[in-house]
């Protein structure tokens, strides 16, 4: 009787371990075998950088400095979408001058408030770390700058103009800030709460005062984010492509891709080309093809807080692949917990978990599944060709079924040098693999260097994986189920 119990509880356990795959420190099956090439003669687009959208609000007189810390030397960010109030409305359009200025005076007593002070202080921690922000304007506009009969569409459009000027001359003359790019519209297609309403014509008149009010005040050298819309409508960025003469004053193209699972994924795990993927070819082949394609808001939605490891997934996922459609940055949302002004509400989409009893920071599942792409891969890389090899099938007609590379999201990268690289990908099959991969078209010296896997895969945060060589041709890896892996020669000592 007991040794047909104990029977019974071996294959209930073996059962258990073919479900949810063994413990941390138990056994691991053989991995499935297979080859990878990565060729640097192959290139794509070069990547500008990661980073998160930030908002200045808990400053309070430095805690924040934790949180930037966590972001710029652990995380990786380079890139800042820095929102200082989160609203549009800090000046009162019935303060202004005749000539539709604001008076200095009125100038001095908003921009020395303590809003502002705490948004110069936080910009200003981050020039020290080495970053230049992008300022971003969101949030309800003023009633005095919208229409009457429809206050929440800009109307104003000089108006909206000066007072964005206004701001960044203060921040730069005044306060000594680093910074050469304005992102000064929001979800305009979407309006409120998250920015004025624009319909195609208004963008366009808007950014034609917004341009001429730059160069009225000597801030020839700021450059636009153009549109930061919410979805990728073309005819809106048609409008901008028919204005060839601001070609030098966009410094790139905005969009924002979210989802609440895989409802708005709109092409399969691989291949096909997304309405953002069409985007970007379309600017490609304008007067504006030097202007990149930044992914300036991506994540998920979920606010449930209970499936922390799947967000982590699902924005990793989208990320990956806007990157190997050819976008050249990829900035989440959010940097931390934090009250959102323009609809009042306390939203926990931060990659940071805000305790707001110590105003303290803590990492979440998400965090560390963006780091596997933000600390590894540095600005300048260059996107390269990943080119499986898959073994001859003689035209077997479920070839395509039986393929284990469907269920691999690989994204490659060359540093300029070509004296490096790293490989991110993601696992969703239940099984490790073992990646044989070749080096094609890289510099002698890249052989000679280390090559370290890292893994986001369960309790395992970004943290090393199994022991490989040198980059020595080819050289094997291994990779966990499930997971999200960087194989780089980048060593970072995350």
């Amino acid at each position: 009787m007991k040794d047909a119990a104990l029977r019974i509880l071996c294959l209930f356990c073996a059962g258990v371990t073919a479900v949810f795959g063994p413990g941390e420190s138990g056994a691991r099956a053989e991995p499935l075998k297979l080859q990878l090439v990565l060729d640097a003669g192959k290139t794509f687009q070069t990547i500008d950088g990661f980073g998160v959208n930030f908002n200045p609000a808990q400053w309070r007189n430095g805690t924040l400095k934790s949180a930037i810390d966590l972001l710029v030397d652990d995380l990786g960010c380079t890139m800042i979408r820095f929102d200082p109030t989160g609203l549009a409305e800090w000046l009162d359009p019935a303060r202004r001058n005749p000539d539709g200025s604001w008076p200095d005076a009125y100038l001095k007593e908003i921009y020395t408030s303590p809003i502002f002070r705490d948004a110069w202080a936080a910009f200003r921690a981050l020039n020290a770390k080495g970053i230049e922000p992008f300022f971003n304007v969101s949030g309800r506009i003023a009633a005095g700058l919208g229409w009457p009969e429809n206050p929440r569409r800009l109307a104003d459009f000089q108006g909206y103009a000066e007072m964005l000027v206004s701001m960044l001359e203060w921040a730069r003359r005044q306060e000594g800030l680093r910074f050469h790019c304005l992102s000064p519209f929001n979800e305009t297609d979407y309006g409120y709460p998250e920015g004025p309403r624009l319909e195609v014509e208004d963008l366009i008149l808007a950014t034609q005062a917004l341009i001429k009010k730059l160069d009225s005040h000597g801030l020839v050298d700021v450059q636009l984010v153009l549109a930061d819309d919410a979805e990728p409508v073309m005819a809106r960025f048609e409008a901008i492509l028919n204005h060839p003469e601001w070609h030098n004053r966009v410094r790139a193209f905005g969009l924002h891709t979210y989802g609440d699972g895989d409802e708005f994924d709109a092409v399969g795990w691989q291949g096909g080309v997304s309405p953002h993927g069409q985007v970007l070819n379309r600017v490609r082949a304008s007067p504006f093809a030097q202007s990149p394609l930044w992914m300036t808001e991506y994540g998920d939605l979920d606010l449930s807080g209970i499936i922390e490891q799947e967000i982590g997934w699902r924005s990793t996922r989208r990320l990956l692949k806007f990157i190997n459609e050819g976008y050249s940055a990829g900035l989440i949302w959010d940097a931390f917990d934090n009250l959102h002004k323009h609809d009042g509400a306390w939203s926990d989409y931060g990659i940071l978990a805000t305790d707001t009893n110590r105003w303290t920071y803590t990492p979440k599942p998400r965090y560390y599944a963006a780091k596997q792409m933000f600390r590894f891969v540095r600005p300048g890389f260059v996107r390269i060709a990943v080119r499986p090899v898959r073994p001859a099938r003689n035209a077997d007609p479920y070839a395509g079924a039986r393929d284990p590379f469907r269920h691999l999201l690989l994204s490659a990268f060359a540093s300029p040098d070509r004296e490096g690289f790293t490989l991110v990908g993601m696992n969703r099959s239940e099984r490790d693999l073992s990646l044989t991969v070749t080096l094609k078209g890289f510099a002698a010296k890249c052989g000679i260097k280390r090559v370290q896997v890292y893994e986001t895969a369960g309790q395992r945060n970004c943290r090393p994986g199994d022991k490989t060589g040198l980059a020595r041709q080819p050289f094997t890896a291994n990779v966990r189920a499930k997971s999200v892996f960087t194989l780089t020669t980048l060593h970072t000592n995350p």
